[in-house]
């Protein structure tokens, strides 16, 4: 019997799920099993380290019949698949959700190929621009969908926040995510006098390159913490998360699409102080939720994050808006059955 979808993505079972890809692949998983019967899955996490991943996805293309596939993984697995389903001639429609926005840019530079992605029934993309690049590309079968998160907690932004300024990282811990730069801004604010006045908190996993350079550098700061994991499946994990002034992310990741990490911080009322990222104006936008500093520019961050303790108030407008744009990533909100009927999953294939 056809199975109405088949679901390729990683979701790191049984373990509780750190990385935003799945996180997000969960909640989509459990959306398609609430709105589609017969639906079946590969959890991709680790595929390189174990072929049999491969094999099992190889042989469900080949030996079951879905109406709908979808692919949800990151750039180069992503690419491998798109490539193999669209080349088999199965009788599916075939759906890539994008976990990043950098395919359309990997597309233009040549490195992979447009015809493959124009046989897919939707690309299902992370912001506006991203659909503007795969449309200079001549490929128009994209759909937004912004990053979600389950709203479980709605922080009280009529009270101040007061005494030191609490600035929080929340994201893997890797040189690109920009960790040290915010360990520079945070040595040249305390050496010009505002050690008393601030403090910066880490949450998240600690890549293993990077362990014993980061742990010496945060333990010779007084007002810096790690404070390992942040659990945001309870409202007690937003509550903590809300109890901060701003969220740091000095990404410097060419890949980077929307990150989970700035819907929570919406759900938070959490202005986040954002690196230019390719989609930080659309997401974030200077100002309006955050404030934007060029990427890579330390001093930049610095003079921002100065500003912030300095002048607290510049962020309560930002707090209202973030509050407000968190409706556009409630996951109850933008994963409905108009959702399955819009990308057309609910119609059976010949």
């Amino acid at each position: 019997m056809k199975q109405r979808l088949y679901f390729i993505g990683a979701l790191d079972y049984p373990r509780n799920p750190q990385a935003g890809d799945a996180i997000k692949n969960r909640y989509l998983l459990d959306f398609f099993r609430r709105e589609l019967e017969k639906v079946s899955y590969t959890d991709t996490q680790n595929w390189k380290k174990n072929p049999l991943i491969l094999i099992e996805v190889l042989c469900k293309l080949l030996f079951s019949r879905f109406d709908n596939i979808v692919i949800s993984t990151s750039n180069v697995s992503a690419y491998r698949l798109v490539r193999l389903t669209t080349s088999l001639h199965l009788k599916s429609r075939i759906y890539y959700f994008m976990i990043g926005g950098y395919t359309p840019v990997k597309i233009k530079d040549g490195i992979y190929k447009a015809d493959p992605f124009r046989k897919l029934e939707r690309i299902v993309v992370e912001a506006d621009k991203v659909s503007d690049l795969y449309h200079e590309l001549g490929i128009d079968n994209t759909v937004r969908l912004y990053n979600f998160k389950r709203v479980l907690y709605t922080p009280d932004i009529s009270k101040p926040h007061t005494g030191k300024v609490r600035f929080v990282f929340l994201s893997r811990l890797t040189e690109l995510k920009g960790i040290f730069h915010i360990l520079q801004s945070v040595r040249d604010l305390n050496e010009a006098g505002y050690q008393e006045r601030f403090e910066v908190d880490f949450y998240g996993r600690i890549d293993d390159d990077v362990k014993e350079r980061f742990h010496d550098q945060v333990n010779a700061l007084e007002n810096v913490s790690y404070k390992g994991f942040l659990n945001l499946d309870n409202a007690d994990g937003y509550e903590t998360l809300a109890g901060y002034d701003a969220m740091l992310f000095p990404t410097m990741h060419a890949t980077e699409g929307f990150p989970g990490v700035i819907a929570d911080a919406a759900i938070a009322a959490l202005p986040v102080i954002a690196s230019d990222w390719r989609y930080a104006q659309e997401i974030i936008g200077n100002s309006r939720c955050g404030v934007i500093f060029p990427t890579a520019d330390n001093k930049a961050l610095t003079d921002v994050m100065r500003e912030v303790i300095e002048n607290r108030q510049v962020l309560e407008p930002m707090r209202k808006n973030a509050l407000e744009r968190s409706n556009e990533y409630n996951v109850d909100k933008v994963l409905t059955r108009d959702f399955i009927t819009l990308l057309g999953m609910d119609k059976p294939t010949d």
